[in-house]
């Protein structure tokens, strides 16, 4: 009894209260917020309580002073001191940067990635690379934390590469750390710890602890994966003694979990427990049982468990919130009461699946899944199980493997290889010219040997058969004469033609026209809007479609297959697709309207059942209910796009057409999202982006689309379409345009 009590006052006696300076330095900052006159120094005092509020592990409160700090720093800016004007933008990157620490910390990893991505966007426009690194670099961490881990390690490379160019060793430490992070999760454990010795190596010679602390927890966190459990808690418990000493309660609550799901495993190696005993145990006469250490680490684990749990929710760290939960359940599932278990393991799989922490989602539902087993209750079992499968597949598919592989190649070798390739280009540059002056000179002297040679033979040819010509030129120049009033008829009739083939295109060019949606049909129902609508021939395959229905307005921007002639057929198909679909069928939704046309689309122009034909169309169609705010849309191959507070938000698309496609045709995806007033919702086919100009005759490309539409989202939408037509002719310069364009711009 006398060893478990030791054990259990040891872990006690970790945890340490938040340091009182902390307190004292915030109490002061807010008086002096609270008699502070001016308001140029009020966003920096907001600003300076919101961090040490983050590093306190007050998150609700670190909230609070971001969003009055960026607020103040944003009202700022419209003073005409220039020098007080790029304050508030610092200021204001700033505490975007420290709101998305905020809820990164919180687990809530969506709007982490809204502030973070603020930040990276103020930091562009104020020219900042180091803000622009540490900016990629938390991006990275929210798509890391949503296990999307080519996206994460791409943000991650960004960041090196900047914290590299700069030589900042505090970022590319960071950012090593993290790598590691992402690889140990991939179950990549060599490289992993690889890059976590990069780290210490840093931060080593830095001497800086926060560093440190980090690198100790991760070097456990890999030792613990690999089996080298003792060697794992000596790395867990200087870390959490270091945690301590800075007073940081969200890290111990961490530190505690950590040690807590160790203790479990060493408890259930006899190897691992003797050699534990004999460290720890080494003066205790009699030497204590392994039954009796294995049963004081169980009860130690769920103590620590138990406070970790406590001490997240106090911070509102929802991961290790789950993370305690899950051990919670561990442990009442080895002690066989699984109806307990189940009961945190639900709790936990909860909180993994608001937070979307995919990988610890998965494991859960399979511990439900042994709790209904062991419960005898077989079909949840099952239904647990298959479900854990699914998001285990969801984490580890291949195709995230092979992106891994891809990037980390593009990165890690390329300034390798740039210096060896461009000398290795050089050399053979000088050669090819040495060899080409070698064959022109001896090019040269053939030909001119050879033409003097031809020459001659061609003087004494011409001599023999000069008689012979002037016979037959009499009979050539009748035949001439009679080609010559042949081609005249023939010209005269293609004219003809033409202009017959040329005016039955205007007037289907009419037809179209007519039946596109008019401009007053549209002002009517849309406050403010464009449709900038420039074919590549007479008539088009893109078009636009709008309807007023049972209270709701549909707008769709479409590209049909091919343009010309033959796009144009389509679209007048499909205009007659999309009516039918909402107004004799009645279908309210635009995921279930496009899923009508595609069966429409096929039914018309593959009766046979052939697969041969991929007709169809790409389109994006929107539902707005302007009453309620709301907003639904589809997307079949083209992306939709919202901005709104200087941030463009993107739904992604369906990576099918409406018609048919080389895979599977699944249902369409319905987006749902609430509108806001000032809201600026943008539609497109691919025709802006993919049109060649510029100065290299590139393509334009959806990502400067995107940097074009952020530009000038703010000014009147009859000004944007002049804007962008504007970019599109200078982009295009002298070079023909290669499709059908139409975007289409609503301002709510």
């Amino acid at each position: 009894m006398r060893i478990r009590t030791s054990i259990l006052l040891i872990l006690a006696c970790l945890l340490s209260l938040q340091g009182i300076g902390q307190n004292r330095l915030i109490d002061s900052l807010k008086n002096r917020l609270k008699n502070e006159k001016r308001d140029t120094i009020k966003p920096e005092l907001e600003l300076s309580i919101c961090k040490i509020y983050n590093a306190t592990g007050d998150f609700l409160n670190a909230l609070d002073y971001g969003v009055r700090a960026a607020t103040h720093a944003k009202s700022l800016q419209s003073l005409s001191n220039p020098a007080v004007v790029l304050a508030a933008k610092k200021i204001e990157a700033r505490a975007y940067l420290n709101i998305g620490n905020a809820y990164d910390n919180q687990g809530n990893y969506p709007q982490a990635l809204v502030y973070y991505t603020k930040c990276l966007n103020a930091k562009t426009l104020l020219g900042d690379k180091l803000g622009i690194a540490s900016a990629n670099n938390n991006i990275g961490l929210v798509y890391w934390s949503e296990s999307n881990y080519p996206v994460a390690l791409d943000y991650f490379l960004r960041s090196q590469n900047l914290y590299n160019s700069l030589d900042n060793k505090a970022g590319l430490s960071r950012t090593y750390n993290n790598i590691g992070n992402l690889y140990m999760d991939e179950q990549n454990n060599d490289s992993a710890l690889s890059y976590y010795k990069k780290s210490l190596a840093i931060e080593g010679a830095e001497k800086n602890k926060d560093g440190i602390v980090m690198c100790y927890n991760n070097f456990g966190l890999i030792y613990h994966a690999q089996h080298k459990l003792m060697l794992s808690l000596d790395y867990y418990l200087k870390c959490l003694e270091m945690r301590k000493t800075q007073g940081d309660k969200d890290g111990i609550a961490v530190s505690y979990t950590n040690i807590a799901g160790l203790y479990q495993d060493i408890a259930e190696s006899d190897s691992v427990l003797g050699k534990y005993i004999d460290l720890y145990y080494k003066q205790t006469i009699p030497r204590p049982t392994l039954k009796y250490v294995r049963q004081a680490l169980k009860d130690s684990a769920f103590a620590l468990h138990k406070e970790a749990l406590e001490l997240s929710k106090a911070v509102g760290d929802m991961d290790n919130v789950g993370r305690a939960t899950e051990g919670l359940g561990s442990v009442y599932l080895e002690r066989k009461d699984y109806r307990t278990a189940l009961t945190f393991y639900h709790t936990a799989a909860s909180v993994y699946k608001k937070i979307n922490a995919k990988r610890s989602y998965y494991i859960v539902l399979i511990g439900i899944s042994e709790c209904f087993e062991k419960l005898g209750d077989k079909d949840s079992a099952l239904q647990y199980y298959k479900l854990g499968m699914i998001n285990r597949d969801s984490v580890f598919n291949e195709e995230k493997q092979k992106a891994i592989g891809r990037e980390e190649v593009k990165y890690t070798y390329e300034k390798q290889q740039a210096l060896e390739e461009l000398q290795h280009q050089k050399e053979t540059a000088i050669e090819e010219v040495k060899q080409k002056q070698q064959l022109l000179v001896i090019y040269l002297g053939t030909a001119v040997v050879l033409l003097l040679f031809a020459f001659l033979i061609f003087v004494a040819q011409r001599l023999r058969i000069t008689n012979r010509q002037k016979n037959i030129i009499g009979e050539q120049k009748e035949k001439i004469d009679l080609a010559f009033s042949q081609l005249g008829d023939a010209k005269k009739l293609l004219e003809e033609r033409h202009k017959d083939l040329t005016d039955s295109i205007q007037y289907a060019s009419r037809i179209q026209t007519a039946l596109l949606t008019s401009d007053k049909y549209l002002s009517d129902h849309l406050n403010e809007y464009f449709i900038l609508f420039k074919p590549k021939d007479i008539v088009s395959g893109d078009f636009y479609w709008a309807l007023n229905h049972k209270g709701k307005f549909y707008i769709a921007c479409c590209d049909c297959t091919g343009h010309g002639v033959p796009g144009a057929f389509m679209s007048l198909l499909n205009i007659t697709f999309l009516h039918q679909a909402v107004i004799e069928k009645g279908i309210a939704h635009p995921n279930e309207i496009f899923n009508e046309v595609r069966t429409s689309v096929v039914d018309a122009l593959n009766p046979d059942g052939t697969t041969d034909t991929k007709d169809g169309m790409d389109a994006t169609l929107c539902c707005i209910d302007f009453e309620k705010h709301l907003l639904m849309a589809a997307c079949a191959n083209n992306a939709l796009w919202i901005a709104r507070n200087g941030v463009l938000m993107e739904f992604k698309p369906d990576k099918m057409p409406i018609g048919i496609s080389g895979g599977e045709a699944k249902p369409f995806t319905l987006h749902e999202v609430n509108l806001q007033k000032g809201d600026a919702i943008y539609m497109f086919s691919d025709g802006f982006a993919d049109q060649f100009g510029g100065p290299n005759g590139k393509k334009f490309k959806l990502a400067q689309l995107k940097e074009l539409v952020l530009s000038i989202t703010n000014k009147p939408m009859k000004e944007q379409k002049v804007l962008l037509e504007k970019a599109l002719n200078n982009w295009k310069g002298d070079q023909m345009q290669i499709d059908d364009v139409c975007v289409i711009g609503i301002r709510i």
